[in-house]
């Protein structure tokens, strides 16, 4: 599971570490160029607006002062128009710098958002085992709304606020003397501290609202990719209370972390209550002994309320900031896991290595998860183009021992040979490349035909796809269909039957053109005449390759070179089939069970079972 107890500051800064050194990657010279030309115009407006009260206080003065009946209006249009003009060119730049912000960061967010689902998808088999799709992709989403968060107050917040501070500061202790400065120094490091204990304090909930929308997202997805099942056993409310119960989890660290804002909040107009009347004492002083005029007076309170807002947007942008912080928070521990072995290193593209059948060997192999053996002592030798049986009762290890060739998981000890290779010295594309599976849990995208097929080619034409098609027996299918290879098969291509979506994974298998192909339970679910149907399909995989077929049923596997007899993780019988039923044990009562028909379905054999039949 992810980790989602309160990092350590050695594990923050890791985070942090590895969330710079992607964004480093991730950046390039055309997002630079749009962010610092939205800097630049952000230092340009806010100069602007800071220097616009000056000419507010011109007027101001020329229309209370006592030439001000001898004022011409052409002289007072020019005051106004300074005031307009940097009230305009404000405005504009604010317009621009929104442009030229957006398309660097559009960038720059794919380009993160590319490094990161990148990473996730070259994460080990075991790291998706035991996490959620649903809570992945929120937390993916979370990081990039956490990314733009940053990049949005940093560039489009802060900085225009650092510029007006400084240039009213500026203005300000120049013209009314270090006590006005003070105070307003006084009143930025009051905002400041009271922001920063607030991000502090808001941190640990906006982890835990992250947490519980991560819960949510993976409850979302793992419902709505199983709605068949929901529906077929009327589970519709009772999933419905489970997803509000976590919808009233979340609702719970809402109230957490809007409490805490409240109180920042209400710290904050304290501090702003302060300075203004700091600033308005001092001011009204310095008007009532006549050290201060009327419009100078003015330019106080404009500057006051003109830095009043961008404070208080200061205010939510450190908020905001800290918000984003805990969201990438969580991307970043994703970020941390190790990718499989072997999966980052460049990979030159060399000559495939010629389409003969694979050897494949097993010796003195375990495996395992924590505490529980899964395989114990397996060897054995696929000699090249062998087709090699791998049967026995549900639980007995046959599945464990293929994500083994797959390297989908790895050997707690001895070692898989591929051509005389041990697995963990090839790099992991050119092992799977030279791989084909067909299980029992089709995996076919939300898109077309074709497109699904191709999956194990990424440069396949049309002609090999509709070749690869006719080796699975689709061609008949294809026909009937007017878009052809071109049909949306659905989520999950729950638009195709069960035998429809199994001939478009052989075609698959059969496009790749592989030297091993591994063959888990691909008919358990069809029925006797679909079955038939899809061996027949998958009988030209087998034509110049090494063949592994994992099954139930028997009778798939009686003409194998060789039939390996799985019982709690160990090789309890091999041989070919008549030898093996000369043996008597336990393939023999498998077979005959099935013979006689005891079981409806083959996959449902288990010890208890089998032992009630004889």
């Amino acid at each position: 599971m992810l980790d989602r107890s309160t990092p350590s500051p050695g594990q923050k800064r890791a985070r942090l570490r590895e969330i710079e050194r992607r964004l480093r990657h991730a950046v390039e010279p055309a997002s630079l160029r749009w962010l610092g030309l939205a800097l630049v115009i952000v230092t340009l407006g806010g100069g602007a607006a800071s220097l616009a009260p000056l000419a507010l206080k011109a007027v101001v003065d020329r229309l209370a002062g006592p030439q001000a009946t001898g004022t011409s209006l052409g002289a007072l249009a020019g005051l106004v128009g300074l005031y307009v003009a940097a009230l305009l060119f404000q405005r504009l730049c604010e317009q621009i710098q929104a442009y030229a912000y957006a398309r660097g960061e559009q960038r720059l967010v794919r380009r993160f958002g590319l490094l990161a689902y990148t990473h996730m998808l070259i994460l080990p088999a075991s790291f998706h085992q035991d996490h959620k799709s649903g809570g992945l992709a929120q937390s993916l989403a979370q990081g990039l709304l956490g990314l733009r968060l940053i990049l949005t107050h940093a560039a489009l917040t802060v900085a225009p606020v650092v510029v007006q501070i400084v240039v009213a500061g500026v203005v300000l202790g120049s013209v009314f003397g270090p006590s006005m400065g003070l105070v307003l120094l006084a009143a930025l490091l009051a905002y400041c501290a009271v922001f920063t204990w607030g991000v502090f304090r808001l941190h640990g909930a906006v982890k835990g609202v992250s947490s519980a929308q991560i819960d949510v997202g993976g409850a979302t997805a793992d419902g709505l990719m199983n709605v068949e099942a929901i529906k077929a056993y009327t589970a519709e409310r009772r999933f419905a209370r489970r997803y509000d119960a976590l919808l009233a989890a979340t609702e719970d660290q809402w109230r957490v972390f809007l409490r805490l804002r409240l109180q920042n909040g209400l710290a904050v107009a304290l501090v702003f209550a302060a300075a203004v009347a700091g600033v308005h004492l001092i001011a009204g002083r310095q008007v009532a002994d006549g050290a201060m005029t009327i419009g100078a007076f003015v330019l106080v309170n404009t500057y006051l309320l003109q830095l009043v807002r961008p404070l208080e947007t200061l205010g939510f942008a450190i908020r905001d900031i800290g918000q984003g912080l805990a969201y990438l928070d969580t991307i970043g521990a994703i970020l941390d896991e190790t990718p499989e072995p072997g999966s980052e290193l460049p990979e030159a593209r060399s000559a495939k290595p010629p389409p003969l059948p694979a050897e494949l060997v097993f010796e003195d192999v375990d495996f395992g998860f924590g505490d529980r053996d899964t395989l114990q002592a397996i060897s054995f030798r696929a000699a090249p183009g062998a087709l090699i049986g791998i049967v026995g009762p549900s639980g007995a290890g046959k599945s464990s021992l293929l994500r083994l060739v797959l390297r989908f998981n790895e050997p707690t000890r001895g070692r898989v040979l591929f051509d005389g290779q041990p697995l963990g010295e090839l790099p992991l594309r050119s092992l799977r490349e030279q791989i084909a599976l067909v299980s029992q849990d089709t995996i076919l995208f939300n898109d077309t035909i074709g497109a699904n097929i191709a999956l194990a080619a990424e440069d396949a034409d049309e002609d090999a796809i509709t070749q690869a098609a006719a080796r699975a027996r689709l061609s008949e299918f294809l026909a009937d269909l007017p878009d052809g290879l071109n049909t949306l098969v659905g989520e999950r291509g729950l638009k195709l039957s069960g035998g429809e979506r199994q001939r478009v994974s052989i075609a698959r298998a059969a496009l790749k053109n592989a030297r091993l192909v591994i063959l888990d339970e691909p008919t358990a679910a069809l029925d006797p005449a679909t079955e038939r149907a899809i061996w027949q399909a998958m009988s030209g995989l087998s034509q110049g390759a090494t063949t592994l077929v994992v099954t139930h049923r028997l009778s798939t596997v009686a003409e194998a070179d060789e039939i390996l007899v799985l019982e709690r993780g160990r090789i309890v019988e091999r041989g070919k089939h008549v030898e093996l039923l000369a043996l008597g044990g336990l393939y023999a009562r498998l077979w005959r069970t099935q013979a006689s028909g005891a079981f409806r379905s083959a996959a449902t054999f288990d010890d208890d079972a089998l032992a009630s039949s004889f």
